[in-house]
């Protein structure tokens, strides 16, 4: 099975408490553009993140809201800033880094949810079946090229997806990938 990657740069998902108390009650996201998972998007919006040694002034938002605050980063990023790199799965960031965010006027300081999102492959119920693949099963890729290898552990997310293995900046560039390349999963 051949499967495209994406590259997962650096960003955040907001909780609406969050996103009001950054820019106000009420206020919605700006659509800047759509990214390739149905009803996501880019935002117009962009945040500081600032950790205990270094910060980053722009990290985009992520749209729709979530139910809890997330930061995506590399493994580079986390060093970068100060903090110790947790790998998850999106969404779990029980026990992981907290972090100050901050817009122009407020800021505001979360307990947890700074994650090294774990490498996954976004696919949808009926390719899912077609490749007898089952939600949280883990699988490998093939990667071929002058800087090539294996990478384990990549989750199998089903859901309303379009089917991308999703992989961070540090993972692409170490294997000499490009945002669109394709590689071979093994199952």
């Amino acid at each position: 099975m051949k499967v495209i990657i994406e590259t997962s740069a650096r960003h955040l998902h907001l909780s609406r408490k969050d996103l009001e108390k950054l820019f106000g009650k009420d206020y919605q996201l700006k659509k800047l553009k759509d990214i390739s998972q149905p009803n996501q998007y880019a935002s117009q919006e962009t945040l500081e993140i600032i950790g205990p040694k270094n910060s980053f002034p722009k990290i985009r938002i992520v749209g729709p809201e979530r139910k809890k605050t997330q930061i995506e980063l590399s493994i580079s990023d986390c060093f970068y800033l100060g903090l110790q790199p947790i790998i998850r799965v999106s969404g779990n960031i029980k026990n992981t880094p907290g972090i100050i965010i901050k817009n122009k006027q407020k800021k505001i300081k979360i307990k947890e949810g700074v994650i090294v999102a774990q490498r996954h492959l976004h696919i949808s119920p009926s390719k899912a079946v077609e490749y007898k693949l089952k939600n949280r099963q883990k699988v490998k890729a093939i990667i071929k090229g002058k800087r090539g290898g294996v990478l384990n552990n990549i989750v199998i997310r089903i859901g309303n997806y379009k089917t991308r293995l999703h992989l961070d900046t540090d993972e692409v560039n170490a294997l000499g990938l490009q945002n669109g390349s394709q590689v071979e999963l093994k199952i």
